[in-house]
């Protein structure tokens, strides 16, 4: 059941008056229940995962809570890292150990062994992991007072409309709202509705769209065959395509909270006009970067030991954020690319943390300079897209040499995009972050009347534009 399906939305209904009507004690349990049935929707048999490691850490922050005694503290502490770290590394790392150790593959003709083929990791269980320990830990540094109810946590866990692809909400930020239901505001409805449809948007026609044409990119039989300029086409539509697929997913989560009277925290703002790899990770999955801000680098020292345990620091967190995403090795070349980037810019005094809204030119940066910094931090992140998006190093390795190497060889095939009709998909993006863009740098307000008319263009362009096959939410393997 996916947020892009007529079912789905026949299930929100009942939800959203279940939540809206009945008793608040009530509506918890009913609440609860359909997530559960959301979830169980996919494999029913993964729900004894998310009950497994909800009334562990559900318990072990009790226990936590109740003692002064350091030790045990820790000790409690530990069992809840074990717990959920150990299954999620289990489902999700047994295929990357197994390939590793020249376990998880024959030869070519053989291909994979039966077990290794069939497995399946449970979908969100990354998402849902770090969301629970994020409580035990908020618990054991005294952040936090433990649940009440196994009811009340068991449901902050397994809320649905960001269960399976975030965003990671933490628990002093869910729970209060789940004490009380907030009376509906107008405003409110509007800007939930909007953030459906325009989620709705990114997802089917744009993210769907471009599906086709980045599987032939990033095919082994074709790659070779491709001129420069649409190797690099196909990586920035990839680059585009996750963002619609992701922040599509996001945006609608965020909007049924709107709508059922709960607000999530943003995800995602507009990333690609970033002018720093650092400025990137404040706009992109931002609550990941928060989390392994809060919960990784900090704890390992962050940036109050020196500079060489600094740079550690950043490459360690970035390593295992890329391992986060997928089991492959690909992935840790990914998070070693923005950790890298991570750690030039800091060494050449030139990080940069921007939060959203109105940013003036700062330090004499002209516009020239400012869009020249937002195109080398373009291109950074979408040499990394080849990695996380290509099955393989040998296949990362062929495509960036396309992109690379053959301009020098007179490959540059400008003429071959004119055959690459997806290219005008790229459009709503770009607009969307040019408008972004104007909101932060010349204060252009974002009015009611402006996301309107958004709005009913997007409305329009579901119906006019044919969708192609529909596939998963991209982020629903991690």
């Amino acid at each position: 059941m996916q947020f892009d399906t007529v079912t789905f939305w026949l299930f929100f209904a009942v939800a959203w008056a279940v939540w809206r009507f009945l008793p608040l004690r009530a509506a918890k349990a009913g609440t609860l229940a359909l997530s559960l049935l959301f979830y169980a929707w996919w494999r029913p048999e993964y729900l004894v995962l998310i009950w497994l490691s909800s009334f562990a850490d559900y318990r072990l922050a009790r226990r936590i809570h109740a003692t002064d005694d350091t030790r045990a503290r820790n000790r409690w502490l530990s069992l809840s890292l074990v717990l959920n770290l150990g299954l999620l590394a289990v489902f999700k790392y047994t295929p990357l150990v197994a390939e590793t150790l020249g376990l998880g593959r024959r030869d070519a003709d053989a291909g994979q062994p039966e077990w290794l083929a069939n497995w399946i990791v449970p979908v969100g269980i990354s998402f849902y992991t770090f969301q629970s320990l994020s409580y035990t830990i908020d618990v054991h540094a005294r952040r936090l007072l433990p649940c009440r109810t196994f009811l009340d946590f068991f449901l902050f866990v397994s809320f649905f409309p960001q269960l399976v692809a975030g965003p990671i909400v933490r628990a002093r930020e869910l729970l209060p709202q789940l004490e009380y239901r907030r009376p509906l505001s107008w405003p409110r409805v509007q800007l939930g509705i909007y953030r459906c449809i325009s989620g709705l948007f990114l997802k089917i026609v744009v993210a769907d769209g471009l599906a086709v044409y980045v599987g032939s990119v990033f095919n082994r039989s074709h790659v070779e065959s491709l001129s420069a300029s649409q190797a690099w086409l196909g990586v920035v539509c990839f680059g585009v395509q996750i963002f619609a697929d992701f922040a599509g997913y996001s945006g609608i989560a965020i909007g049924l909270g709107h709508l059922l009277g709960i607000t999530f925290p943003e995800n995602f703002r507009y990333p690609y006009i970033s002018r720093s790899v650092s400025e990137f990770w404040s706009r992109w999955h931002i609550t990941l970067s928060r989390w392994l801000r809060d919960y990784l680098y900090i704890p390992l020292g962050g940036n109050r030991r020196g500079v060489g345990r600094t740079y550690f620091n950043l490459l360690v967190t970035m390593l295992l954020g890329g391992l986060w995403h997928g089991a492959s090795w690909t992935f840790v070349v990914w998070g070693a690319i923005h950790g890298i980037g991570l750690c030039v810019e800091r060494m050449l005094n030139q990080e940069t943390r921007i939060t959203a809204g109105r940013d003036p030119l700062r330090g004499g940066l002209d516009l020239a300079g400012r869009c020249l910094r937002i195109a080398l931090v373009f291109v950074i992140v979408h040499v990394a897209w080849v990695f996380f998006r290509a099955p393989d190093f040998t296949l990362a390795v062929m495509l960036l040499q396309r992109m690379f190497v053959a301009p020098f060889q007179g490959e540059l095939g400008l003429e071959r995009l004119s055959n690459v009709p997806q290219i005008v998909l790229l459009l709503p993006v770009i607009a969307l972050h040019l408008g972004q863009a104007a909101h932060e740098w010349l204060g252009l307000r974002k009015s009611v009347p402006l996301r309107l008319a958004v709005c009913i263009l997007w409305i329009v362009l579901l119906f006019v534009i044919r969708r192609p096959d529909a596939a998963p939410f991209l982020y629903f393997q991690f």
